[in-house]
């Protein structure tokens, strides 16, 4: 009986395994880096259609950072980045055929953050998450919730960058000066020890944590 115990077992873990990835919620932050890879070259690093292969191919990629595609839901254009195309004067790839369905959702979590102002294109997130977990970790937690080690011992309450609501409270402008020149008797001031860029970095970084 030991050995069928055993296979029904690894058949569960099996099960749950593949479920936890099933439930796997679209991830901004991941859509960010595939972005990088995937979309970069034609749409351009702010999603406004001038990515390096658009000029040389004079190709004219969708505007991403159009209001139109921040007003849309993830599905549906997950849909759009993923199917086959009928029209052959369309340059946009099937990536529906190369990419999983979980990669294309996280890509049109992204987009949908995507805006033609704002910080998330003036900084390096990808600079940002290593300046980030470096330094705010310990307060901040990985995740941005507010709850770090060192939140929990001294028993101080920090803002939670994973809540858009409280995020979008907070200006650009706002956050910057908070990383550069500290704030109340906890958050320190990063000026000098960080750069003029690598605060913008992190602070791109944050504003992501709160899609």
């Amino acid at each position: 009986m030991k050995p069928v115990t055993g296979l029904i077992s690894l058949v569960m873990l099996l099960m749950l395994t593949t479920a936890t990835y099933a439930e796997e919620k679209p991830n901004s932050l991941i859509g960010s880096h595939l972005y990088r890879s995937y979309c970069l070259v034609c749409h351009g690093k702010e999603g406004n259609g001038n990515g390096p292969l658009a000029k040389k191919k004079d190709l004219r990629p969708a505007d991403l950072s159009s209001g139109k595609y921040q007003k849309e839901k993830i599905g549906t254009l997950a849909e759009t980045i993923g199917r086959y195309r009928k029209d052959a004067d369309s340059n946009m790839p099937n990536w529906g055929l190369v990419l999983p369905e979980d990669d294309i959702k996280h890509i049109a979590a992204y987009i949908t953050t995507m805006s033609n102002k704002g910080l998330k294109f003036r900084g390096n997130t990808r600079r940002g998450r290593i300046i980030y977990k470096n330094a705010c970790i310990a307060c901040h937690d990985k995740n941005g919730k507010g709850n770090g080690l060192l939140a929990q011992l001294i028993r101080i309450e920090m803002v939670d960058f994973s809540h858009p609501e409280s995020m979008q409270k907070l200006s650009d402008d706002q956050l910057l000066k908070t990383i550069r020149e500290g704030k109340g008797d906890f958050m320190p001031p990063w000026a000098g020890a960080l750069n003029d860029d690598e605060i913008i970095d992190v602070a791109s970084y944050v504003r992501l944590l709160g899609r």
